[in-house]
């Protein structure tokens, strides 16, 4: 494969792998759809929340008035929410809100391709660096669309508990990077994860690593 075709489909993949620990490791992918992401979020919260109560020693009254407080607040919010999209309603008319609405999801899009794009650009430098041959090139091409289709086929499995999820995507996470690692030295592999972390804005000199067979 010439070496700028193999280029090309690599900087996707590398993204993609790159993310995919990440990703595995911090949110366990919910059950189907979208309802399934606010389900899985509320019930992070609830853990974390009952988490804490039980480190600060908080007894069974003082849980249920603060439940109560924070009912009260989430009630209030929407309320004020409410308000707030009434008096927009009466200051604009629809086709200014239409207008509003479309700016605003084009200043959306403009960003995100911005990140997109600064995020492939210093990904494609720090892989450089790395001087990988065409073989493992196309080795990390094949490992993207092998995590692809383990992702869909997981995604599609029915669990009895959401550990027995957590398990299940903590295991396929370990075999992703397990496979990794068969092309990736351990730096280059830390290296990709350091540049995944949020607020990372430049220098991977202390961990580009040797090229793992050579």
């Amino acid at each position: 494969m010439p070496r700028n075709v193999s280029r090309k489909l690599l900087i996707p993949a590398l993204l993609a792998v790159a993310i995919a620990p990440l990703s595995l490791a911090a949110v366990g992918f919910p059950g189907k759809g979208d309802g399934g992401w606010s389900e899985q979020q509320q019930e992070r919260f609830e853990e974390r929340r009952q988490a804490l109560f039980e480190r600060a020693g908080l007894d069974e009254e003082t849980r249920r008035a603060l439940e109560e407080a924070h009912d009260e607040h989430r009630q209030a919010m929407r309320e004020l929410h409410e308000r707030h999209r009434e008096r927009m309603d009466e200051i604009l008319d629809e086709e200014q809100r239409d207008a509003l609405r479309e700016a605003r999801q084009e200043m959306r899009r403009e960003m995100h391709g911005e990140r997109h794009q600064d995020m492939q650009q210093r990904l494609t430098t720090l892989v450089d660096s790395w001087a990988l041959s065409d073989e493992e090139r196309e080795r990390l091409t094949e490992l993207r669309e092998s995590l692809y289709d383990d992702v869909r086929e997981l995604r599609d499995q029915q669990f009895d508990s959401r550990e027995e999820r957590r398990e299940a995507w903590q295991a396929l996470r370990d075999q992703h990077r397990e496979a990794l690692g068969e092309v990736l030295s351990e730096e280059q592999i830390a290296a990709l994860e350091a540049f995944m972390q949020p607020r990372h804005r430049k220098g991977h000199g202390g961990h580009h690593g040797a090229h793992r067979h050579g």
